[in-house]
């Protein structure tokens, strides 16, 4: 993942240096600047979607406890971010199954909640299959989608931290979708054949 760039954008390296020195201002940029992403992923995660931003919440608290730990991948601090967020999730995940009390009955299974876990899977698996999509497409589409689809940004924001142009950003953008429509249609064949 890319981090914003562009004049006056403060670059994730800077912001970690100065985060690790205890720079709150810093701490609160890098947070600002990443936390979208770290609740979509966290989303995905998430046994319920009332621990989501308890999960975010704490994998920022474990960023500023060992903010001396944290490293870019690239140029970004998100990947340290989503491994935190990952293993928050999973002690969340594992703590709340520790403590459940779910006695079995003949109606367990038969209520709504059911379908909506089955829903939270199918949009976990479809949240991995377009990153994966997103991951094999060549820069700049990658890095355009990573910014506009995954990170929230405008076609316009995204444009000029890649010196695109809004117009060329918005036509990237539209071919990028069209690829992910007409291979989850290709994959949709597939099954049912």
């Amino acid at each position: 993942m890319n981090t914003p760039r562009g004049p006056g954008v403060i670059p994730d390296g800077a912001l970690v240096e100065a985060t690790a020195r205890g720079d709150a201002a810093a701490y609160t940029e890098l947070l600002d600047r990443h936390t979208r992403a770290v609740f979509r992923y966290a989303w995905g995660l998430a046994d319920r979607q009332s621990d989501v931003d308890d999960i975010v919440q704490e994998t920022f608290v474990v960023a500023w406890r060992r903010r001396k730990d944290i490293r870019l991948v690239g140029s970004s601090a998100l990947p340290w971010l989503l491994t935190s967020a990952r293993y928050v999730a999973m002690n969340t995940n594992r703590q709340r199954r520790a403590l459940r009390t779910d006695e079995i009955d003949e109606h367990t299974g038969a209520d709504d909640a059911w379908y909506r876990q089955v829903a939270h899977a199918d949009a976990v698996e479809q949240l991995r299959w377009v990153r994966s999509e997103i991951t094999a497409l060549d820069s700049p589409d990658r890095e355009l989608c990573e910014l506009c689809l995954l990170q929230d940004r405008t076609y316009d924001e995204a444009a000029a931290i890649l010196g695109l142009t809004p117009t060329n950003a918005r036509k990237r953008i539209q071919r990028s979708r069209a690829r992910l429509r007409s291979s989850r249609a290709a994959q949709g064949m597939e099954q049912t054949s």
